[in-house]
């Protein structure tokens, strides 16, 4: 215990200066200005006064950082939870319609319009129904006859015979198409219309060239190209790459749900084809040719 400057013990405890009371923090303090007799006395109580208040005020410094930096601790916690942002919607503009008499009639004539296009694309779409496992009769008239003379007589044509006998449907004339469907089903004998090689290299992804007369018996400027496609369920020949500008040639003799023969041929061992149209009329191909 320390002296005052009399060498008396004046114990006044830390609480007497309103801090919290600590027993490590007891000094002997000066209890009024009536017992201090000089100067170097009052200056004695004076140092060890601010030593008391510094100490403290390092305390509350300690402690005041110790709760700042558990508040900032809390706070990151707080900003790294994911937090949903919400979209708020803008109201729409409403947009007053205006019905008159005008507008009626637009909406009538669009209306006709539309179910006029329906029905045209129905009638258009309309193709007649193949019944399966049923045996096609090969037509022979006086069409075919004069094709079978035309290939042998004039272009000196060899081996000719009906590959396919068909119904064109839409899918054989529409542009985004651009080829004469043949499915393996309907052919007539597979086997004898090409040779072994030439079958090998169809089955095989291969395609080659070959020459097309139409109905009007012309024979097409461009050569048509013969390539096999690979169905689920079967396979089918195709004539494409010119089909489309070979259509609009003869858009007369080749129209929807018109039946057409297919038939092969060879002029110098090369593979050709040659189509007639069963439902026109004779004379007509007989002053064409």
């Amino acid at each position: 215990m320390a002296q005052n400057a009399k060498g008396r013990n004046k114990r006044v405890h830390s609480a007497c200066m309103a801090f919290e009371e600590d027993d490590n923090d007891e000094y002997y303090l000066l209890a009024g200005e009536d017992v201090v007799e000089n100067e170097a006395e009052r200056e004695f109580y004076r140092k060890k006064i601010m030593e008391l208040y510094e100490e403290k005020m390092k305390k509350f410094a300690r402690e005041d950082a110790l709760a700042e930096q558990i508040k900032c601790e809390e706070r990151k916690k707080l900003c790294k939870r994911p937090t949903k942002k919400i979209k708020m919607q803008q109201p729409k503009p409403t947009t007053q319609i205006v019905s008159n008499q005008v507008t009626q009639q637009l909406k009538q004539f669009i209306t006709n319009n539309e179910m006029n296009a329906f029905e045209e694309r129905k009638r258009s779409k309309s193709t007649p129904t193949v019944e399966k496992n049923k045996k096609v009769e090969i037509v022979k008239n006086q069409i075919t006859q004069e094709l079978e003379v035309f290939i042998t007589n004039k272009l000196k044509g060899k081996e000719a015979k009906v590959v396919i006998q068909k119904t064109l449907y839409i899918s054989d004339l529409e542009e985004n198409q651009n080829r004469l469907n043949m499915p393996m089903k309907q052919v007539i004998k597979p086997d004898e219309f090409l040779r072994k090689n030439e079958k090998e290299d169809l089955e095989k992804g291969k395609e080659f060239e070959v020459k097309l007369w139409g109905p009007r018996l012309e024979m097409h400027k461009k050569p048509m190209m013969l390539k096999m496609w690979h169905m689920n369920s079967t396979s089918n020949y195709v004539l494409k790459t010119e089909w489309n500008r070979f259509v609009k040639a003869n858009k007369k003799d080749l129209e929807i749900n018109k039946k057409i023969q297919v038939w092969s041929f060879r002029i110098d061992e090369k593979l050709c084809f040659a189509i007639a149209r069963l439902e026109r009329h004779v004379d007509v191909q007989n002053g064409a040719a």
